[in-house]
């Protein structure tokens, strides 16, 4: 879809032609064989001239000098672009940094911008055109551009999976597959084993199922580096009926993202490999779906979770919380000392802040500052919501020492309450609940926190 070119003939290109509108020769050149028709449009942000013949591209595409690094012009010209089926040739070269940076993010665009949910569909669409580069030092944008727009796309892939054809098993297979990028190792923690670790509030949500849970680790450590490993946690409840707390027919639908958590954190690491990031990251999911069935968890019992603290259920539709409790102990376990938690995991969140922000939550300022600064840039954002004692006095269980669910209001609150109830003092811990902007229905899942966390790394 994206290409370097290194070297171009105008007269003989058969693509559409876009031009940035800076001084190089190629330029030069069409402006001059075009005399001041071209030039009259390098102010502009995005307009189409028909060639008439004059060259075999059919139209030539003006970007204004400028304007692709002018903060307010770029989503415009990616749309424009982006609704371009031919071949696309970019004539562009010598670049500051921050123009390197925009063509790294219009590669990038480009890419997320053509993602189709088309795998189970009998009849495809017809592909669009390759995109093409034609300039000075612009592969390791190309590939950067690349490299995120592809991670984020296979998040999208996994989220909009069914579960018929992503199951926790699956899930686990294609986290294996990642150990063919260098500096990555893959766990995978069969139900024995799970049993063999105490993960009884996992393995609480798993047992109306007929599928296995799987424990997912994937390690990244680049050669060299001595930092301790930070750990991305993603909910990965494979598809959520709400177990014998059944969701309504009305909610059910759609359910196959509540992995979304899971498809970011693996995503990422996938990212992060790509890039060869100096960096050392855990990614773990606690995978299974959450269902009814003969043995399945019922209101009223309690499960003892991998740190010895009991949970009282008081709804198993408050699954995913058990699982993340196992979870984020094993991190710790495994040595972070940073946690990020990533879960669709309340629709009180959703209630709250709609589908535009992730709702965070923290027991450290200093970190959620750093991680925000990240996602400031990327366009993902975050709004803080509180994480106090008011919402652990909630969960106060009479007959085990919490609850899995407090009262009917600020749901969101007391299922991170819940959450930090797993994380030790000395962890800095983040929690981001992307039940509002992991997905739409307009273009399906969309690959939330994928970017932020490779760039957090890459930071």
């Amino acid at each position: 879809m994206i290409q370097l070119q290194s070297a171009f003939d105008f007269k003989k290109e058969t693509k559409d032609l876009v031009i940035i509108a800076n001084e190089n020769q190629a330029t030069k050149d069409l402006f001059d064989l075009f005399e001041n028709q071209l030039d009259t449009f390098k102010d502009e942000d995005f307009t189409t001239v028909h060639t008439l013949g004059k060259i075999l591209a059919k139209r030539i595409h003006v970007i204004g000098k400028n304007k692709l690094f002018e903060e307010k012009s770029f989503n415009k010209i990616v749309s424009k672009l982006e609704n371009l089926d031919d071949d696309i040739l970019i004539l562009k070269n010598s670049f500051t940094s921050k123009e390197q940076e925009k063509i790294s993010l219009l590669v990038e665009k480009m890419i997320t911008k053509r993602y189709l949910i088309e795998t189970f569909k009998s009849k495809k669409s017809d592909p669009k055109g390759t995109i093409y580069f034609y300039g000075d030092d612009m592969r390791k944008d190309i590939d950067e551009g690349t490299i995120y727009g592809e991670s984020i796309n296979k998040a999208k892939d996994l989220v909009n999976t069914p579960y018929n054809h992503l199951n926790a098993k699956d899930l686990a297979e294609y986290a294996k597959i990642l150990e063919k990028y260098p500096n990555i190792k893959v766990q995978i923690f069969d139900k024995k084993q799970i049993e063999k670790m105490n993960m009884g509030a996992f393995l609480g949500v798993n047992k109306g199922s007929s599928d296995e849970p799987y424990l997912i680790m994937i390690q990244y450590k680049k050669e060299g580096n001595k930092d301790e490993p930070t750990a991305l946690v993603g909910k990965g409840v494979m598809y959520d009926t709400g177990g014998y707390s059944l969701k309504t027919p009305q909610s059910m639908p759609g359910m196959k993202v509540d992995m979304a958590g899971a498809a970011a954190v693996i995503s990422a690491i996938e990212g992060i490999a790509r890039l060869g990031l100096d960096a050392n990251v855990i990614s773990i999911v606690a995978a299974t779906d959450n269902r009814i069935g003969d043995g399945a968890i019922v209101p009223d019992d309690i499960l003892t979770s991998a740190n010895g603290k009991t949970i009282e259920i008081v709804s198993t539709d408050a699954e995913g919380r058990l699982t993340l409790a196992d979870a984020v102990w094993f991190a710790q376990k495994e040595g972070a000392k940073k946690v990020i938690d990533v879960a669709t995991l309340t629709g009180a969140i959703v209630a709250a802040l709609g589908q535009k922000y992730t709702g965070a939550f923290t027991n450290n300022q200093d970190f959620l500052n750093d991680f925000k600064t990240v996602t400031e840039e990327t366009k993902e954002m975050l709004w803080q919501m509180p994480v106090s004692d008011v919402f652990h006095e909630e969960l106060k269980s009479k007959v085990a020492d919490l609850s899995n669910k407090g009262g009917r209001l600020a749901g969101a609150s007391i299922a991170a309450a819940f959450i930090e109830e797993f994380i030790d003092e000395d962890t800095k811990w983040i929690h981001l609940d992307i039940a509002g902007t992991s997905s739409n229905k307009k273009d399906g899942a969309t690959g939330a926190m994928v970017k932020s966390f490779i760039k957090y790394f890459e930071k």
